[in-house]
Protein backbone atom coordinates (compact mmCIF):
# COMPACT_ATOMS: atom_id res chain seq x y z
CA UNK A 1 0.00 0.00 0.00
CA UNK A 2 1.34 3.55 -0.97
CA UNK A 3 0.22 7.01 0.62
CA UNK A 4 0.01 10.05 -1.15
CA UNK A 5 -0.16 13.59 -0.20
CA UNK A 6 -1.01 16.32 -2.06
CA UNK A 7 0.21 19.69 0.36
CA UNK A 8 -1.78 22.54 -1.51
CA UNK A 9 -2.43 26.23 -0.26
CA UNK A 10 -6.03 25.49 0.36
CA UNK A 11 -6.42 21.70 0.80
CA UNK A 12 -4.05 18.76 1.96
CA UNK A 13 -5.35 15.82 -0.01
CA UNK A 14 -4.27 12.40 1.05
CA UNK A 15 -4.86 8.99 -0.86
CA UNK A 16 -4.26 5.60 -0.38
CA UNK A 17 -3.39 3.17 -3.36
CA UNK A 18 -2.85 -0.64 -3.62
CA UNK A 19 -0.64 -1.77 -6.34
CA UNK A 20 -2.31 -1.61 -9.25
CA UNK A 21 -2.73 2.48 -8.35
CA UNK A 22 -6.37 2.15 -7.53
CA UNK A 23 -7.44 4.14 -4.87
CA UNK A 24 -8.50 2.07 -1.74
CA UNK A 25 -9.30 5.45 0.56
CA UNK A 26 -8.94 9.19 -0.64
CA UNK A 27 -9.09 12.12 2.52
CA UNK A 28 -9.05 15.74 2.62
CA UNK A 29 -8.67 18.73 5.31
CA UNK A 30 -8.48 22.29 5.04
CA UNK A 31 -4.73 23.64 5.02
CA UNK A 32 -4.13 25.65 8.30
CA UNK A 33 -3.82 28.91 6.61
CA UNK A 34 0.19 30.04 7.41
CA UNK A 35 0.82 27.91 10.33
CA UNK A 36 3.65 25.38 9.58
CA UNK A 37 3.63 23.25 12.49
CA UNK A 38 -0.50 22.54 12.24
CA UNK A 39 0.66 21.68 8.70
CA UNK A 40 2.71 18.63 9.51
CA UNK A 41 0.71 17.77 12.09
CA UNK A 42 -1.92 17.76 9.93
CA UNK A 43 0.06 15.53 7.86
CA UNK A 44 0.86 13.34 10.26
CA UNK A 45 -2.96 12.87 11.19
CA UNK A 46 -4.56 12.17 8.06
CA UNK A 47 -1.89 9.65 7.93
CA UNK A 48 -2.67 7.80 11.35
CA UNK A 49 -6.49 8.17 10.83
CA UNK A 50 -5.88 6.16 6.98
CA UNK A 51 -3.22 3.16 8.47
CA UNK A 52 -5.50 2.69 11.38
CA UNK A 53 -9.22 2.43 9.41
CA UNK A 54 -6.97 0.64 6.60
CA UNK A 55 -5.06 -1.46 9.66
CA UNK A 56 -1.49 -1.28 7.44
CA UNK A 57 1.54 0.57 7.82
CA UNK A 58 2.38 2.57 3.87
CA UNK A 59 5.35 4.72 2.40
CA UNK A 60 4.51 8.15 2.43
CA UNK A 61 4.77 10.60 -1.18
CA UNK A 62 4.15 13.73 -0.58
CA UNK A 63 3.52 16.74 -3.98
CA UNK A 64 4.48 19.64 -2.19
CA UNK A 65 4.89 23.13 -3.87
CA UNK A 66 8.49 24.84 -4.47
CA UNK A 67 11.39 22.57 -4.05
CA UNK A 68 13.91 21.50 -1.33
CA UNK A 69 17.34 23.64 -1.44
CA UNK A 70 20.60 21.69 -2.47
CA UNK A 71 22.43 24.27 -0.13
CA UNK A 72 20.64 23.52 2.87
CA UNK A 73 17.57 20.84 2.49
CA UNK A 74 14.98 23.69 3.14
CA UNK A 75 12.03 24.79 1.34
CA UNK A 76 12.63 27.03 -1.28
CA UNK A 77 10.19 28.82 -3.85
CA UNK A 78 6.80 27.36 -2.41
CA UNK A 79 3.94 30.03 -2.71
CA UNK A 80 2.52 28.60 0.65
CA UNK A 81 5.30 31.14 2.17
CA UNK A 82 5.00 29.55 5.63
CA UNK A 83 6.95 26.06 3.63
CA UNK A 84 9.97 28.56 2.79
CA UNK A 85 12.85 27.93 4.83
CA UNK A 86 11.57 24.99 6.73
CA UNK A 87 13.16 21.22 7.34
CA UNK A 88 9.76 19.54 5.98
CA UNK A 89 11.34 16.40 5.24
CA UNK A 90 13.29 15.85 8.57
CA UNK A 91 9.45 17.42 10.31
CA UNK A 92 7.58 14.72 8.38
CA UNK A 93 10.08 12.00 8.94
CA UNK A 94 10.12 12.70 12.32
CA UNK A 95 6.44 12.78 12.76
CA UNK A 96 5.48 10.01 10.56
CA UNK A 97 8.44 7.67 12.07
CA UNK A 98 9.97 6.37 8.85
CA UNK A 99 11.34 8.25 5.22
CA UNK A 100 9.03 10.27 3.25
CA UNK A 101 10.13 11.10 -0.03
CA UNK A 102 9.19 14.88 -1.43
CA UNK A 103 8.93 16.02 -4.91
CA UNK A 104 7.18 18.87 -6.69
CA UNK A 105 3.52 18.61 -7.12
CA UNK A 106 4.37 19.54 -11.07
CA UNK A 107 6.34 16.77 -10.98
CA UNK A 108 4.46 14.40 -9.16
CA UNK A 109 1.51 15.75 -11.76
CA UNK A 110 3.92 14.56 -14.95
CA UNK A 111 5.25 11.23 -13.06
CA UNK A 112 1.01 10.21 -12.60
CA UNK A 113 0.56 11.28 -16.12
CA UNK A 114 3.44 9.08 -17.46
CA UNK A 115 2.86 6.07 -15.23
CA UNK A 116 -0.87 5.19 -15.99
CA UNK A 117 -2.33 8.42 -17.49
CA UNK A 118 -2.70 10.25 -20.68
CA UNK A 119 1.24 9.59 -21.91
CA UNK A 120 1.00 6.42 -20.64
CA UNK A 121 3.75 3.89 -22.00
CA UNK A 122 5.65 7.38 -23.26
CA UNK A 123 9.46 7.39 -22.97
CA UNK A 124 9.82 11.59 -22.06
CA UNK A 125 6.78 13.46 -20.87
CA UNK A 126 6.83 17.35 -20.19
CA UNK A 127 4.33 17.86 -17.60
CA UNK A 128 2.77 21.40 -17.25
CA UNK A 129 0.35 23.26 -14.81
CA UNK A 130 -1.66 25.97 -16.24
CA UNK A 131 -3.32 27.46 -12.86
CA UNK A 132 -3.16 30.01 -10.62
CA UNK A 133 0.56 29.81 -11.48
CA UNK A 134 3.13 28.22 -14.14
CA UNK A 135 5.13 24.94 -13.61
CA UNK A 136 6.35 22.05 -15.39
CA UNK A 137 7.71 18.60 -14.45
CA UNK A 138 9.95 16.53 -16.26
CA UNK A 139 9.75 12.38 -16.52
CA UNK A 140 12.32 10.37 -17.99
CA UNK A 141 11.56 6.14 -18.97
CA UNK A 142 9.16 6.53 -15.98
CA UNK A 143 11.57 8.51 -13.29
CA UNK A 144 10.76 12.18 -12.65
CA UNK A 145 13.91 13.56 -13.53
CA UNK A 146 14.44 16.47 -10.79
CA UNK A 147 17.71 17.98 -12.47
CA UNK A 148 21.27 18.96 -11.21
CA UNK A 149 19.70 21.60 -9.33
CA UNK A 150 16.04 20.59 -8.70
CA UNK A 151 14.68 22.56 -10.98
CA UNK A 152 13.89 20.16 -13.86
CA UNK A 153 10.85 21.90 -15.31
CA UNK A 154 10.34 25.36 -13.82
CA UNK A 155 10.23 27.00 -17.44
CA UNK A 156 7.22 29.41 -15.83
CA UNK A 157 10.06 31.18 -15.32
CA UNK A 158 11.86 31.56 -18.33
CA UNK A 159 11.18 34.62 -20.03
CA UNK A 160 8.47 34.09 -22.92
CA UNK A 161 10.15 33.93 -26.29
CA UNK A 162 10.40 36.39 -28.93
CA UNK A 163 7.99 39.33 -27.39
CA UNK A 164 5.63 40.81 -29.80
CA UNK A 165 3.82 44.51 -29.48
CA UNK A 166 1.52 43.10 -27.74
CA UNK A 167 3.46 41.34 -25.45
CA UNK A 168 4.83 44.44 -24.04
CA UNK A 169 5.45 46.40 -21.75
CA UNK A 170 7.03 43.20 -20.02
CA UNK A 171 5.28 42.29 -17.05
CA UNK A 172 6.62 42.35 -13.86
CA UNK A 173 6.73 38.70 -11.81
CA UNK A 174 7.04 38.09 -8.00
CA UNK A 175 10.28 36.12 -8.76
CA UNK A 176 11.67 39.39 -9.49
CA UNK A 177 11.91 39.64 -13.51
CA UNK A 178 9.91 40.56 -15.92
CA UNK A 179 7.98 38.91 -19.02
CA UNK A 180 7.97 35.26 -17.26
CA UNK A 181 5.62 32.86 -18.83
CA UNK A 182 4.32 32.53 -15.64
CA UNK A 183 2.93 35.99 -16.02
CA UNK A 184 1.19 35.63 -19.61
CA UNK A 185 0.27 31.84 -19.18
CA UNK A 186 -1.51 31.65 -15.58
CA UNK A 187 -4.83 32.39 -15.24
CA UNK A 188 -4.11 35.58 -13.61
CA UNK A 189 -1.97 36.27 -16.84
CA UNK A 190 -4.77 35.42 -19.17
CA UNK A 191 -7.22 38.03 -17.09
CA UNK A 192 -4.31 40.97 -17.13
CA UNK A 193 -3.77 40.68 -19.94
CA UNK A 194 -7.69 40.75 -21.03
CA UNK A 195 -8.10 43.59 -18.87
CA UNK A 196 -5.00 45.60 -20.48
CA UNK A 197 -6.36 45.21 -23.75
CA UNK A 198 -10.05 45.09 -23.84
CA UNK A 199 -10.24 47.24 -20.85
CA UNK A 200 -12.68 44.39 -19.17
CA UNK A 201 -11.93 42.92 -16.12
CA UNK A 202 -13.24 39.15 -16.09
CA UNK A 203 -11.38 36.17 -14.35
CA UNK A 204 -9.95 32.94 -16.85
CA UNK A 205 -12.91 30.85 -16.60
CA UNK A 206 -15.24 34.13 -17.64
CA UNK A 207 -13.19 34.83 -20.51
CA UNK A 208 -13.12 30.89 -21.67
CA UNK A 209 -16.78 30.78 -21.07
CA UNK A 210 -16.98 33.89 -23.00
CA UNK A 211 -15.40 32.84 -25.86
CA UNK A 212 -17.05 29.45 -25.83
CA UNK A 213 -20.07 31.25 -26.29
CA UNK A 214 -18.76 33.51 -29.09
CA UNK A 215 -17.69 36.29 -27.51
CA UNK A 216 -14.88 38.16 -30.38
CA UNK A 217 -13.07 40.18 -28.01
CA UNK A 218 -12.71 36.97 -25.41
CA UNK A 219 -11.93 34.92 -28.07
CA UNK A 220 -8.81 37.69 -29.35
CA UNK A 221 -7.63 36.92 -25.85
CA UNK A 222 -7.81 33.05 -26.19
CA UNK A 223 -6.16 33.67 -29.32
CA UNK A 224 -3.11 35.73 -28.09
CA UNK A 225 -3.29 32.88 -25.15
CA UNK A 226 -2.78 30.37 -27.68
CA UNK A 227 -0.29 31.90 -29.65
CA UNK A 228 1.92 32.66 -26.57
CA UNK A 229 1.61 28.95 -25.11
CA UNK A 230 3.11 27.93 -28.51
CA UNK A 231 5.82 30.13 -28.41
CA UNK A 232 6.80 28.86 -24.74
CA UNK A 233 6.23 25.20 -25.36
CA UNK A 234 8.02 25.21 -29.04
CA UNK A 235 11.15 26.25 -26.69
CA UNK A 236 10.62 23.14 -24.24
CA UNK A 237 10.42 20.97 -26.93
CA UNK A 238 13.92 22.75 -28.79
CA UNK A 239 15.63 21.94 -25.53
CA UNK A 240 13.97 18.48 -24.19
CA UNK A 241 11.94 17.49 -26.95
CA UNK A 242 9.55 15.66 -25.00
CA UNK A 243 7.47 12.85 -27.31
CA UNK A 244 4.71 14.31 -25.07
CA UNK A 245 3.36 17.39 -22.93
CA UNK A 246 0.12 17.29 -20.87
CA UNK A 247 -1.40 19.91 -19.71
CA UNK A 248 -2.80 20.49 -16.03
CA UNK A 249 -4.54 22.73 -13.92
CA UNK A 250 -7.24 24.85 -14.67
CA UNK A 251 -6.84 26.09 -18.39
CA UNK A 252 -6.09 22.38 -19.27
CA UNK A 253 -9.91 22.09 -19.78
CA UNK A 254 -10.12 24.61 -22.03
CA UNK A 255 -9.80 22.66 -25.15
CA UNK A 256 -9.51 24.13 -28.08
CA UNK A 257 -6.24 24.28 -26.76
CA UNK A 258 -5.14 20.64 -27.86
CA UNK A 259 -5.97 21.19 -31.37
CA UNK A 260 -4.53 25.33 -32.06
CA UNK A 261 -1.12 25.53 -30.11
CA UNK A 262 0.29 22.32 -31.91
CA UNK A 263 -0.73 24.16 -35.37
CA UNK A 264 1.25 26.85 -34.01
CA UNK A 265 4.13 25.82 -32.42
CA UNK A 266 5.87 24.74 -35.61
CA UNK A 267 6.96 27.78 -36.92
CA UNK A 268 8.84 27.80 -33.76
CA UNK A 269 10.39 24.55 -33.33
CA UNK A 270 13.86 23.64 -34.99
CA UNK A 271 12.87 20.60 -37.14
CA UNK A 272 10.85 19.91 -40.29
CA UNK A 273 8.69 17.80 -38.19
CA UNK A 274 7.12 18.04 -34.63
CA UNK A 275 6.10 14.45 -33.33
CA UNK A 276 5.44 15.84 -29.75
CA UNK A 277 1.83 15.34 -29.02
CA UNK A 278 -0.29 17.88 -26.63
CA UNK A 279 -2.46 15.95 -24.25
CA UNK A 280 -5.16 16.83 -21.63
CA UNK A 281 -4.82 14.86 -18.30
CA UNK A 282 -6.47 11.34 -17.94
CA UNK A 283 -6.48 11.86 -14.12
CA UNK A 284 -7.54 15.86 -13.94
CA UNK A 285 -7.26 16.86 -10.11
CA UNK A 286 -5.87 13.80 -8.83
CA UNK A 287 -2.79 13.79 -10.95
CA UNK A 288 -0.49 15.36 -8.01
CA UNK A 289 -1.73 13.16 -5.34
CA UNK A 290 -1.47 10.10 -7.26
CA UNK A 291 2.19 11.02 -8.41
CA UNK A 292 3.28 11.40 -4.66
CA UNK A 293 1.99 7.85 -3.85
CA UNK A 294 4.21 6.85 -7.10
CA UNK A 295 7.23 8.28 -5.57
CA UNK A 296 7.50 4.71 -3.90
CA UNK A 297 7.50 1.59 -6.07
CA UNK A 298 4.27 -1.15 -5.71
CA UNK A 299 5.45 -3.57 -2.99
CA UNK A 300 8.98 -1.15 -1.92
CA UNK A 301 9.29 -0.97 2.09
CA UNK A 302 10.46 2.01 3.84
CA UNK A 303 13.69 1.66 6.28
CA UNK A 304 12.42 -0.39 9.28
CA UNK A 305 10.22 -2.82 7.63
CA UNK A 306 10.88 -6.67 7.72
CA UNK A 307 14.04 -6.41 10.57
CA UNK A 308 15.30 -2.69 10.21
CA UNK A 309 18.43 -1.13 9.62
CA UNK A 310 21.83 -2.44 11.54
CA UNK A 311 25.56 -1.32 11.38
CA UNK A 312 27.93 -4.73 11.58
CA UNK A 313 31.63 -4.72 11.92
CA UNK A 314 33.13 -6.76 8.86
CA UNK A 315 34.60 -9.67 9.91
CA UNK A 316 35.56 -13.31 8.30
CA UNK A 317 32.34 -13.98 8.40
CA UNK A 318 30.69 -11.02 5.94
CA UNK A 319 33.21 -9.69 4.09
CA UNK A 320 32.50 -12.03 0.92
CA UNK A 321 28.81 -11.03 1.00
CA UNK A 322 30.05 -7.47 1.42
CA UNK A 323 32.45 -7.85 -1.25
CA UNK A 324 29.98 -8.88 -3.51
CA UNK A 325 28.45 -5.11 -2.75
CA UNK A 326 27.48 -3.11 -6.62
CA UNK A 327 27.05 0.61 -6.46
CA UNK A 328 26.49 0.58 -10.38
CA UNK A 329 26.56 -1.80 -13.39
CA UNK A 330 29.31 -0.35 -14.23
CA UNK A 331 31.85 -1.75 -11.33
CA UNK A 332 35.37 -0.77 -12.06
CA UNK A 333 35.66 2.92 -10.12
CA UNK A 334 33.38 1.66 -6.83
CA UNK A 335 35.26 -2.29 -6.80
CA UNK A 336 38.42 -0.28 -6.96
CA UNK A 337 36.76 2.29 -3.78
CA UNK A 338 36.06 -0.67 -1.79
CA UNK A 339 39.19 -2.10 -2.22
CA UNK A 340 41.02 0.81 -1.61
CA UNK A 341 38.84 0.84 1.75
CA UNK A 342 39.37 -2.46 2.87
CA UNK A 343 42.83 -1.98 2.22
CA UNK A 344 43.05 1.17 4.74
CA UNK A 345 41.39 -0.84 7.33
CA UNK A 346 43.89 -3.81 7.27
CA UNK A 347 46.15 -3.36 10.21
CA UNK A 348 45.88 0.11 10.58
CA UNK A 349 44.09 1.65 13.74
CA UNK A 350 41.25 4.12 14.16
CA UNK A 351 39.99 2.69 10.81
CA UNK A 352 36.00 1.09 11.40
CA UNK A 353 34.47 -0.74 8.26
CA UNK A 354 30.85 -1.35 8.82
CA UNK A 355 28.49 -3.61 6.97
CA UNK A 356 25.03 -2.09 6.97
CA UNK A 357 22.35 -4.22 6.97
CA UNK A 358 18.68 -3.85 6.06
CA UNK A 359 17.32 -7.27 8.19
CA UNK A 360 19.60 -10.04 7.27
CA UNK A 361 20.75 -8.67 3.43
CA UNK A 362 23.91 -6.40 3.37
CA UNK A 363 22.85 -3.49 1.63
CA UNK A 364 25.86 -1.12 1.75
CA UNK A 365 28.93 -0.55 3.27
CA UNK A 366 30.27 2.59 6.25
CA UNK A 367 34.17 3.37 6.82
CA UNK A 368 34.65 5.70 9.11
CA UNK A 369 38.20 6.87 10.44
CA UNK A 370 39.01 8.34 14.17
CA UNK A 371 40.92 11.46 14.08
CA UNK A 372 41.10 13.72 17.02
CA UNK A 373 38.36 15.58 18.16
CA UNK A 374 36.36 14.38 15.35
CA UNK A 375 35.52 10.67 13.00
CA UNK A 376 35.74 11.02 9.48
CA UNK A 377 33.25 9.69 6.70
CA UNK A 378 35.37 7.89 4.70
CA UNK A 379 33.19 5.90 2.32
CA UNK A 380 29.27 5.47 2.01
CA UNK A 381 28.51 3.14 -0.53
CA UNK A 382 24.81 1.33 -0.96
CA UNK A 383 24.51 -1.60 -3.46
CA UNK A 384 22.63 -0.48 -6.61
CA UNK A 385 20.09 -3.26 -6.38
CA UNK A 386 18.88 -1.24 -3.19
CA UNK A 387 19.19 2.30 -3.96
CA UNK A 388 16.38 4.57 -3.37
CA UNK A 389 15.05 2.87 0.06
CA UNK A 390 16.62 5.32 2.52
CA UNK A 391 19.45 2.79 3.19
CA UNK A 392 22.25 5.11 2.86
CA UNK A 393 20.69 7.32 5.14
CA UNK A 394 19.49 4.84 7.77
CA UNK A 395 23.00 3.94 8.25
CA UNK A 396 24.40 7.27 7.93
CA UNK A 397 21.90 8.16 10.64
CA UNK A 398 23.38 5.55 13.02
CA UNK A 399 26.89 5.96 12.16
CA UNK A 400 26.04 9.53 13.47
CA UNK A 401 24.62 7.75 16.51
CA UNK A 402 27.76 5.97 17.10
CA UNK A 403 29.88 8.97 16.35
CA UNK A 404 28.14 11.53 18.88
CA UNK A 405 28.01 8.81 21.79
CA UNK A 406 31.70 8.86 21.43
CA UNK A 407 33.81 10.39 23.94
CA UNK A 408 35.96 13.44 22.54
CA UNK A 409 33.90 13.12 19.45
CA UNK A 410 32.83 17.15 18.60
CA UNK A 411 31.83 16.88 15.68
CA UNK A 412 31.71 14.33 11.61
CA UNK A 413 33.37 15.65 9.26
CA UNK A 414 33.51 14.62 5.28
CA UNK A 415 34.32 15.61 1.95
CA UNK A 416 32.08 14.69 -1.71
CA UNK A 417 32.49 15.60 -5.13
CA UNK A 418 30.72 18.21 -6.69
CA UNK A 419 29.06 16.65 -9.10
CA UNK A 420 27.57 13.72 -6.83
CA UNK A 421 24.37 15.97 -6.13
CA UNK A 422 22.39 13.99 -4.33
CA UNK A 423 25.10 12.52 -1.64
CA UNK A 424 25.42 16.26 -0.92
CA UNK A 425 21.50 16.46 -0.99
CA UNK A 426 21.72 13.63 1.41
CA UNK A 427 24.41 15.01 4.07
CA UNK A 428 22.66 18.38 4.26
CA UNK A 429 19.43 16.95 5.14
CA UNK A 430 21.15 15.54 7.78
CA UNK A 431 22.51 18.58 9.32
CA UNK A 432 25.81 18.74 7.79
CA UNK A 433 26.94 22.48 6.50
CA UNK A 434 29.74 23.56 4.02
CA UNK A 435 32.83 24.91 5.45
CA UNK A 436 34.22 26.32 2.31
CA UNK A 437 36.98 24.39 1.97
CA UNK A 438 38.13 22.09 -0.83
CA UNK A 439 40.75 19.62 -1.06
CA UNK A 440 43.63 18.48 -3.43
CA UNK A 441 40.99 16.42 -5.44
CA UNK A 442 38.50 18.71 -6.03
CA UNK A 443 36.10 17.26 -3.45
CA UNK A 444 33.89 19.81 -1.34
CA UNK A 445 34.49 19.32 2.97
CA UNK A 446 31.43 19.10 4.92
CA UNK A 447 30.71 19.14 8.72
CA UNK A 448 27.95 18.13 11.54
CA UNK A 449 29.17 19.64 14.54
CA UNK A 450 27.32 17.62 18.16
CA UNK A 451 25.91 20.05 20.95
CA UNK A 452 28.29 19.65 24.00
CA UNK A 453 27.04 16.65 26.66
CA UNK A 454 25.21 18.37 29.82
CA UNK A 455 26.24 16.04 32.76
CA UNK A 456 23.19 15.03 33.94
CA UNK A 457 22.37 16.83 37.56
Amino acid sequence: MRIGIDLGGTKIELAALDDAGKFVLRRRRATPAGDYGATVESVGALVDEAERELAIRATVGVAMPGALSLVDGLVRNANSTCLNGRALRQDLERRLGRPVRLANDANCFALSEALDGAARGVEVVFGVILGTGVGGGLVVLRRVCPGANAIAGEWGHNALPSPQPADLPLPACYCGRRGCVETYLSGPGLAADHAKLAGDRLPAEEIVARAQAGDDVCNATLARYEERLARALAAVINIVDPHAIVLGGGLSNVARLYENVPKLWGRHVFSDAVRTVLLPPAHGDSSGVRGAAFLWDPGEQPVGAGGGVTLREIDENNIDLVGDLRVTGEQRFHVASLAKSFWQVNGREGFHSHAIYAGGVPVGYILLRDRPGEVYLNRLLVDFRHQGRGYGRAGLTLAIDKARATSGCNRMSLSYVPANASAARLYESLGFRHTGAVDEDGEREMVLEFEPRRNPT
